[in-house]
């Protein structure tokens, strides 16, 4: 697990391997982490390891994200 906490732009980002994503106990263990940094309005980021293609879901978010930003005028 990797965890990376940014002060000046108020959020923490947390790294699982597939290992980590899938034992029950860490999972819990890190609800009070997140409480604890929602409590300061921090937004707290997951990031999981997972078995997709990276080229292609990135393609696919890339695409999503234009296009909320083009239906929101951004």
């Amino acid at each position: 697990m990797e965890v990376n906490v940014y002060d000046d732009k108020k959020y923490v980002s947390i790294w699982l391997t597939k290992a980590e994503a899938a034992d029950t106990e860490l999972r819990s263990k890190l609800e009070s982490f997140y409480s604890a940094f929602k409590e300061k309005k921090y937004r707290v980021i997951v990031f999981e390891s997972g078995n997709g293609d990276l080229a292609l879901l990135t393609k696919e978010l890339l695409a999503h994200n234009l296009e909320v930003i083009a239906i929101n005028g951004g």
